[in-house]
Formats: structure tokens, C-alpha cells, sequence
């Protein structure tokens, strides 16, 4: 016996394929996120919550990642250190949340993330795509704490600020260097 299907089945049917084709699109495209300025690596530290607690304990996890992550000379040394080392990476994190008495876990990796316009004093990155290390404490729900990790524009402590200057004209020229080639 063939059983036929009634308009309202079909139609039912369509709408069901194509919102599957449309998901699926979407699935697709948020996970192969093309990077539109290459040459950087951005830090995304995503705090447990907005506590004043857990917004500190954020920039301490981002200060003990920057001293982890210092010395990459060029941006293949960075990325590839980030992939070996991402297991080190939470590791590190962890350890900076149980030193400051809290019990919640880190989780890591290295992927492409929109990035909203971030202003460094005279230095403006645009929104966009990069290239991202994303950190997040705990639940993730508080706000975040971004920079330029590689090259490191996100100093700490008492640096020269000549050297800050000099990272800054770097990543000005990457960003005008795009910006032509996009044209």
C-alpha cells in the first residue's frame, strides 16, 4: 500500500529541509569564521562573572598568560606554541584561580572570533575577525578583557614605553598593509 502525502505534509516537509540547510549554513560559517587580519593573535580573557572577586582574578589570569607567552619571535612561533601548549594554558589559568581560593576550571583554544573595535590609547583595531587565544574562568559569564598577544601589545609592569611605541607602528602597518590589499 503507497502512502501519499498530503499538501500540508509536504509543505511541512520543505520547511523542515530548509530550515535544517539553513542551520546547518549557519553552524558551518560561525565555525570556519574567516580571519581578516592575519599577522596578529588577540587574548580574549572571559571572567567567571562580573564580581569585583572574579573581574580581578581575570586580569591576573591574563598577566600570568602574557609572562607564558612571552618570547615568540614571529607569528607561525606564536600560533604553533599556542597549539602544543594549550593543555599548559589552562593549566596556568587554573592555577591563578585555586592560588586565590576559587575552585572553578579554564578552558582554552585558539580559533577565529569576532572582535568587537578596540581602542589601545592612539592605536584603533577595527571590528572583525582574528585570530583569537580565548580563555574562559568558570561559567564565562562575566565580561571580558581583550588584547594584542601577538605582536605583544598588551605589556605589563614596568615596560619601556619605547618598546609599547614601536609594537604600536607595527600593528598600525599590518592594519594599513590589509587594508590595501583589500582594495
Amino acid at each position: 500500500m503507497k502512502m501519499r502525502l498530503t499538501l500540508l505534509q509536504k509543505e511541512l516537509i520543505a520547511w523542515v529541509l530548509l530550515f535544517a540547510v539553513c542551520g546547518g549554513a549557519g553552524i558551518y560559517y560561525i565555525n570556519h569564521l574567516p580571519n581578516e587580519h592575519p599577522g596578529m593573535i588577540r587574548l580574549h580573557v572571559i571572567a567567571n562573572s562580573d564580581s569585583k572577586e572574579d573581574q580581578e582574578l581575570k586580569l591576573k589570569v591574563r598577566d600570568e598568560i602574557l609572562k607564558f607567552m612571552e618570547g615568540q619571535e614571529n607569528i607561525q612561533d606564536a600560533r604553533s606554541y599556542i597549539n602544543d601548549n594549550i593543555d599548559r594554558i589552562e593549566a596556568v589559568s587554573e592555577e591563578v584561580i585555586k592560588e586565590n581560593g576559587y575552585d572553578y576550571p579554564a578552558r582554552a583554544k585558539l580559533s577565529v572570533t569576532f572582535i568587537p573595535q578596540k581602542s589601545y590609547e592612539d592605536l584603533t583595531l577595527p571590528a572583525g575577525n582574528y585570530e583569537a587565544l580565548n580563555i574562559t574562568l568558570g561559567r564565562g559569564d562575566g565580561h571580558n578583557w581583550w588584547c594584542v598577544i601577538f605582536p605583544q601589545l598588551c605589556l605589563i609592569g614596568e615596560e619601556d614605553s619605547s618598546h609599547k611605541i614601536v609594537l604600536k607602528s607595527k600593528i598600525k602597518e599590518m592594519m594599513k598593509r590589509q587594508q590595501k590589499s583589500a582594495h
